[in-house]
């Protein structure tokens, strides 16, 4: 969290290309567990999807892999799990 606080103050441009990387993954990865749940359907207007451990740990590894590094942020919030290739 400490981290965190230091982009929100400084930017990212002020930390380190790997410390970048890092923090860039740790978006995607919060908007991916931002997910479309049954409960919130009727306030979101999005249908509820269930989706499995497996598959979210898979999401998970891919994003911290860096495979979604060149997507927008926005592809990977209330999606579920991964597509294929988004």
């Amino acid at each position: 969290m400490k981290s965190y606080h230091i982009i929100a103050i400084l930017g990212i441009e002020e930390i380190s290309k790997a410390d970048q990387v890092i923090a860039r993954r740790a978006e995607r990865l919060q908007r991916f567990f931002t997910q479309p749940m049954h409960v919130t359907e009727r306030f979101t207007g999005k249908v509820g999807i269930s989706v499995t451990l497996d598959e979210s740990l898979a999401g998970c590894e891919r994003i911290l892999s860096g495979e979604f590094d060149d997507e927008p942020l926005g592809s990977l919030y209330m999606i579920g799990a991964l597509p294929k290739k988004i």
